[in-house]
């Protein structure tokens, strides 16, 4: 009866592989199930993150250092979470302030990976799905039935509902909380490359001459 949230057929053009890294338009099944699509991997990443900055925040010293760190999960984790919900109700913006959330934050860390790349490539799709859904329109001929948002379990509740009746009011706190994240980002990349500039200056300026003098003559 449901997949993902649609019910009786799922009319997808995609399979899926194709829909996470190329997806495509065909119908009002299509821009539902991408909507869906788009919202857990948001989600997803974001619990990633959260995970990874709580454990790292447990190996550092100090309790004032460990609840920036958590802090910084929490907003990581709030502009995914509500950037997914955006993304839900096709909101272009939204998927853009993910991708460029992620990618910023790895560049950052220095925490390029192979897997890194792999959710930066797939947050990346998520964009194009999204304008694709934003720009889609139901023609005026086609008779099919329309997707419908279910309200019967938790996941159902999660991403068929409140998206609709969340994003417009956390859409601006998003957009705030993402903006201000990423300028901390860039700061801190700023900081840490004067940083290293400066270091690598005093370096050079402090090596030991290798010029031999010669001895006075004695004659």
């Amino acid at each position: 009866m449901q997949t993902l949230g649609l019910s009786g057929d799922r009319k997808k053009g995609d399979g899926r592989l194709k829909s996470l890294f190329w997806p495509t338009i065909e119908n009002a099944w299509d821009v539902d199930y991408l909507g869906q699509q788009g919202f857990w991997i948001c989600l997803i990443v974001g619990i990633i993150n959260l995970a990874a900055l709580f454990v790292f925040a447990s190996f550092m010293p100090g309790t004032a250092a460990r609840t920036v760190m958590l802090v910084i999960g929490a907003v990581v984790f709030f502009v995914h979470w509500v950037g997914g919900m955006g993304v839900r109700e096709h909101s272009f913006p939204a998927a853009v302030v993910v991708f460029a959330t992620y990618v910023m934050n790895q560049l950052a860390g220095g925490r390029i990976s192979l897997w890194s790349v792999v959710i930066a490539a797939v947050l990346l799709s998520n964009v194009r799905a999204t304008y694709l859904a934003s720009k889609w329109k139901q023609p005026a001929s086609e008779g099919e039935d329309t997707p419908t948002r279910f309200n019967e379990t938790f996941r159902d509740k999660l991403a068929d509902q409140l998206p609709s009746k969340l994003w417009p009011v956390l859409k601006i706190p998003f957009f705030v909380a993402a903006a201000l994240f990423l300028l901390i980002l860039i700061w801190g990349s700023f900081t840490v490359m004067m940083q290293r500039r400066v270091g690598s200056s005093v370096d050079e300026n402090s090596v030991p001459s290798t010029e031999v003098v010669a001895p006075p003559d004695s004659h």
